[in-house]
């Protein structure tokens, strides 16, 4: 069995607290693959991979694995989404290959469209042939269209659905669940998305947050956990 995450680790609000949030990603949840935003780089362990980007003020997109080596795949986005996307190719078991894609979604002048639908056409275009896992903190939710109507959030959903991208998080349930708990924000968002190729589909066993004391008190999002037979 896989295991993998997406997390917004929050770093710049809650540095002081990250440590705490490694100690437990990785003695607690204990993921294969971690698809990870808003993260400082650790002292890594034997057989700990990481890959990063900055996105600014010491933090920024990463994946992190366990015994699982890393090698950087290629996405080519405009300057402007610098950092924005991590991806790597991983080989999981003998003969199988997955790419895996860690996004955060920028906010630009307020908004989050149509920026995002910019970004997944680039990675849709990549990885339309591969298997795959893309995932992470995409600052859009189904619930947003129904807050902020016409801004984008339903018609992107809408083309995932459509597309190459299946949503492990809705193989099991029909409504959203909150990821994001800023304490300003006063709608339970689901913020954070973990999405396989089709040809995955049915080795996705679960998906679900983690929501306890910790990691409700590390960050302002909780981790979203798949898990792929493999």
């Amino acid at each position: 069995m896989m295991r993998i995450i997406t997390w917004n680790l929050d770093y710049w609000k809650h540095r002081s607290l990250h440590n705490e949030a490694w100690i437990y990603l990785r003695d607690k949840i204990k993921p294969d693959v971690a698809l990870l935003q808003e993260v400082s780089p650790p002292n890594l362990e034997a057989q700990e991979h990481f890959l990063f980007k900055i996105t600014g003020r010491r933090q920024g997109t990463a994946i992190y694995t366990r015994n699982l080596p890393t090698q950087e795949f290629k996405v080519a986005l405009p300057e402007k989404y610098v950092g924005r996307v991590v991806a790597t190719q991983i080989e999981v078991s003998a003969g199988l290959k997955v790419v895996v894609m860690s996004v955060h979604a920028p906010i630009i002048k307020g908004r989050v469209f149509s920026y995002l639908d910019e970004i997944f056409d680039k990675i849709e275009y990549v990885v339309s042939d591969q298997t795959f896992v893309v995932g992470g903190d995409l600052n859009t939710a189904r619930l947003a269209e129904k807050v902020w109507p016409g801004y984008g959030h339903g018609p992107f959903f809408e083309r995932l659905a459509q597309s190459v991208f299946f949503d492990c998080h809705r193989k099991f349930h029909v409504a959203e669940e909150q990821t994001y708990f800023r304490s300003d924000s006063k709608q339970p968002y689901q913020d954070d998305h973990l999405f396989v190729s089709c040809d995955l589909a049915d080795r996705v066993v679960c998906c679900d947050p983690i929501k306890d004391e910790t990691t409700l008190k590390v960050s302002d999002h909780i981790p979203l956990l798949v898990e792929i037979a493999i």
